[in-house]
């Protein structure tokens, strides 16, 4: 097929790809704008998703291996569903887009043994006729195996692949031990963008309830394409020429660690590029939506990228629902987890999260084996399915099981049961636990801005290290948090807000800084740490001393200082936001910290200095009264290094300056239990409180590759839940266990034991 006709037949409903879309009117030749508000604008349609998307029960097929790929011949979709239902699934995300179609496309490649079958049409059959419903995975633009041979025999791909600079395919993706490495396509293209949408109308086609679209803006997968559509695209839309670029090509594709990137490389196209790509990628999801909701579906996408700084702004926002990437270490999914949810919060979107691990392996394979291998077909879950499962609940996100392959086949001695068990107990919970939201003590904000560093080929350590750490020592200490990105701050919110954490949040926008600044002067209490506020939306330096020099007394006055060994915090008087450490106590320090100065009547509490040399290096940490709140400064990172050796002082520290920032308010819930307990407490629609007490204790010794955890049991756990002013106390009950117990109120507390605590159990106030 010609390249004309092949554009000709799929450009349908794609916009003026031969010219520049309208869309791109409001940038100047030459002076492509990088602010993120330009690129958020997602006109709303009027699609409704259906009630019952909001709580289903997801399994999640693999499209990438067997019974699909290398071979389908014995592919068999009643045995497929059949495993969905055996774990408790209502809904199956389905994947007939691979690395070829599993059904008779017309313009993705098709499978070679497909024959005349048409595997989405053979598993809806099925799931209609056990009331499971289904909706399709396609990739966006991973890698495809387009040989050089195959291409030749069908040249309608050729425009497919990415070009370097002297029109030559390159760039392989890693490949996972099948017969063919993955070659990266050019997604900027007319060509791919064309069929793409094709694609989507195809799967529309069929009787389906959603559409999945896997990693928008995830760039890693493919790179900078010199192909004529994308030299012509990008010039029209920057006025540079991409040629600057050309170095990349070497690099087989754009990596994520910017420290990489060549000393030569024009940051300034780069940007450009960047810019380009997501207002793509932009105009792409928002025809994707008009597509799917126009045949009466749902959208879902994958939304790990989102939070990578060269990804498309708040891109969350435009499908009915997202998967959020999971994390093994259950503070690590507390902390993205509690963050999707609030992405999602806002607009009523559906947050997912992977219960269970993609691959057993997960880039933990043995070091004999080259290439990578994954193992997606071992089914073997035990007690880590169930923490994860109760965790991803505990965050306000649903459990998607992956994979159906492990249930398909059979194999190992490993059980479904713990999967059930996680959904059992959704259903149980799902009156309460649906529309339910934490009750925060302090909130962590991750900021956007800060992830633009890049720009500048900076390093912010914000998300995930620095807000990793401060979540870890507010578990361990036991204080209600919740996770709530910059990109999601707005003034409704902060008004109900106690305590916000900024944990070395290097970039905050001008408007978010005044935002910060009226809630601080009408009483908030603020947290910041390190680098916070010392670079503007871009990522570069500021000048002025800072985004938040007024409201936090602190004027920064440039970049870090380098790290010293023996770097300690040396009290100089007695404050509250200290706790039991007075004058002349020493603390764990930070080995870096910002250079600063005390203004404004700010009080400067402690200072950093080096065991070893005796040097007092600055000020460590600085409380600053601003209008009717309060603020505290400090200059290193306690939560970055907690994170790393969880000194108990360190954490009690934290603690002092959370509680004196509240001002004294009392806890939401206390717990009494061996370290490694950790708790979050939920406020469900009608007011009752929900605390989900989650017993991560027990062999943690491995820190690659599932660890295949046995978590201890823990006896005689007592839980203590505040009791909401002008509300009583009627009941409580375990959740899990499924029965009610006794309990005391004590200091405006109800308090209660959960007599033995293994895994999770979610303990329920009732309140009237």
């Amino acid at each position: 097929m010609e390249r004309r006709t092949f554009l000709k037949g799929t450009v349908g409903g794609i916009g003026a790809l031969a010219g520049v879309p309208a869309s791109w009117a409001f940038m100047n030749p030459g002076h492509a704008r990088v602010d993120a508000g330009e690129q958020t604008d997602f006109p709303p349609d009027k699609y409704q998703m259906p009630d019952w998307l909001h709580y289903a029960r997801t399994v999640y097929f693999d499209g990438y291996s067997p019974p699909v790929y290398p071979h389908l011949k014995e592919f068999d979709a009643e045995r497929l569903v059949e495993a969905v239902v055996g774990v408790g699934g209502n809904l199956l995300r389905f994947q007939p887009i691979g690395y070829w179609a599993y059904y008779p496309s017309k313009v993705f490649p098709v499978h070679q043994e497909l024959g005349g079958r048409d595997l989405i049409d053979e598993v809806a059959r099925e799931c209609r006729r056990v009331g499971v419903r289904q909706y399709c995975y396609t990739g966006y633009g991973v890698a495809l195996m387009l040989t050089p041979d195959y291409v030749n025999e069908h040249p309608q791909y050729a425009d497919w692949l990415l070009r370097d600079p002297e029109g030559k395919p390159y760039g392989v993706y890693y490949h996972i031990g099948w017969m063919t490495p993955m070659r990266m396509l050019c997604t900027t293209g007319d060509t791919y963008r064309a069929a793409i949408r094709q694609v989507v109308r195809e799967l529309c086609e069929h009787d389906i309830d959603g559409v999945y679209f896997d990693s928008p803006s995830a760039f890693g997968y493919t790179g900078v394409c010199f192909c004529d559509s994308c030299r012509k695209n990008f010039r029209k839309f920057s006025g540079q020429d991409l040629d600057r670029l050309a170095g990349l090509a070497k690099l087989n594709g754009l990596p994520f660690d910017w420290g990489s990137l060549p000393a030569d490389v024009d940051m300034k196209t780069l940007t450009a590029w960047y810019a380009w790509a997501n207002q793509l990628t932009r105009e792409d999801l928002l025809d994707f939506r008009k597509i799917v909701h126009g045949s009466g579906k749902f959208m879902f996408c994958h939304n790990g990228a989102t939070w990578i700084g060269t990804s498309l702004p708040m891109q969350y926002r435009v499908p009915d629902g997202f998967m959020v990437e999971a994390s093994r270490e259950v503070y690590d999914r507390l902390m993205t987890g509690m963050k999707g949810a609030s992405m999602a919060r806002p607009y009523k979107k559906v947050a997912q999260m992977y219960l269970g691990s993609y691959a057993v392996s997960w880039f933990g394979e043995p070091p004999h084996e080259s290439p990578w291998a994954v193992h997606n077909t071992n089914q073997e879950d035990r007690d880590e399915i169930r923490m994860e499962g109760f965790t991803n609940l505990a965050c306000g996100n649903t459990p998607l099981y992956a994979t159906a392959n492990r249930l398909y086949f059979k194999v190992g001695s490993g059980s479904a049961q713990p999967a059930q068990e996680v959904f059992e107990l959704m259903r149980r919970v799902e009156g309460m636990h649906q529309g339910s939201v934490p009750v925060p003590y302090v909130t962590i904000v991750p900021t956007w801005e800060s992830l633009q560093l890049w720009r500048t080929k900076g390093k912010s350590w914000n998300w995930p290290e620095m807000s990793g750490g401060m979540g870890l020592a507010l578990l361990e200490e036991r204080i209600s948090f919740d996770v709530n990105p910059s990109t999601e701050m707005s003034e409704e919110w902060l008004r109900a807000q106690k305590v916000i954490a900024l944990c070395g949040a290097s970039g905050v926008s001008d408007a978010d800084a005044q935002k910060l600044r009226a809630w601080v002067e009408r009483g908030g209490g603020l947290l910041a740490t390190y680098d916070t506020g010392l670079y503007d939306a871009a990522g570069n330096l500021r000048q002025e001393g800072g985004a938040l020099k007024e409201v936090l007394g602190v004027e920064m006055k440039g970049e870090p200082l380098e790290s010293q060994p023996e770097c300690y915090y040396r009290v100089k008087e007695r404050h509250g936001g200290l706790g039991e450490y007075g004058p002349g106590s020493v603390v764990e320090g930070d080995g870096r910290l910002v250079p600063v100065e005390a203004r404004g009547g700010a009080r400067i509490l402690a200072e950093c200095w080096n065991l070893g040399t005796e040097e007092v290096r600055g000020p460590a940490i600085i409380a600053h009264t601003y209008g009717q709140g309060r603020t505290l400064y400090v200059s290193g990172s306690l939560e970055g290094n907690y994170l790393y050796d969880r000194v108990v002082s360190t954490r009690r520290l934290i603690r002092s300056m959370v509680e004196f920032l509240a001002g004294g308010q009392a806890q939401p819930y206390k717990i009494r239990a061996p370290q490694g307990v950790y708790g979050i407490l939920r406020r469900a629609t009608n007011g009752d409180l929900a605390l989900w007490v989650l017993g991560n204790v027990g062999f943690k010794d491995a820190d690659a590759g599932r660890m295949r955890q046995e978590y201890m049991p823990v006896r005689e756990v007592e839980v203590a839940i505040r009791i909401p002013e002008g509300r009583k106390a009627k009941g409580m009950r375990l959740i899990r266990a499924d029965r009610a117990i006794s309990f005391r109120e004590e200091d405006g507390y109800a308090v209660g034991k959960i007599p033995t605590l293994h895994i999770a159990e979610v303990v329920h106030l009732m309140l009237a």
